[in-house]
């Protein structure tokens, strides 16, 4: 990730980049995004299918067929959060309840539930670190960190009053099927999202 060492730079500076152009929006700080490499791409494409495909079943079977809590799971969502902090997430999950309708131009204004990043050498201090403060100040109740290369995913929770994350979980491929939060109802196959 390079960053464009503009001073308090804004949404609005970050809007007027060129359409194409994929770079995020830290503490007033436009950061440029390199393109994913392979392992990168194959892990978020693994856990958004498995999320998807599962929250399919979940309104097939209707009410009865769980908490009655919906999802939008989005990948590379792009997410504001305000005038100095907007960022694309990997993946990102939604209650519908929270997200009636898809923005038709611009970030999604509405607060994620879930947020997680794949980690990358370009990225990791900005997602370990910086986005971590943000998204605990905006009060997004769960944090994935995924490290492809380690093939292992860090589970943060807002608990109680803290409105901090607490770390909850470590979990990595040789554990096979796993349950996590927020998505305690799905086994999640760990040798699949991280098969190669």
């Amino acid at each position: 990730m390079v960053s464009l060492k503009h001073t308090e730079s804004t949404i609005e500076d970050l809007i007027d980049l060129p359409e194409d152009t994929k770079a995020e929006l830290i503490d007033g700080e436009i950061y440029m995004m390199a393109p994913a490499l392979a392992r990168h791409s194959l892990v978020g494409t693994a856990l958004t299918s498995e999320l998807s495909t599962y929250f399919k079943e979940k309104r097939k079977k209707g009410p009865q067929g769980g908490d009655g809590d919906s999802w939008l799971i989005i990948s590379e969502a792009w997410v504001y959060y305000d005038r100095h902090n907007s960022f694309v997430h990997d993946i990102a999950g939604f209650l519908e309840r929270d997200l009636p309708e898809l923005p038709t131009k611009g970030p999604i204004e509405a607060r994620p539930s879930w947020v997680c990043e794949i980690l990358s050498p370009s990225n990791w201090r900005n997602d370990t670190q910086k986005k971590r403060v943000i998204l605990e100040e905006h009060q997004v109740p769960y944090y994935w960190l995924v490290d492809p290369e380690r093939k292992t995913i860090q589970v943060f929770e807002l608990l109680g009053n803290t409105k901090r994350y607490e770390f909850v979980y470590s979990v990595e491929k040789t554990d096979g099927l796993v349950k996590l939060p927020p998505f305690t109802d799905l086994e999640l196959d760990l040798t699949e999202v991280f098969r190669h």
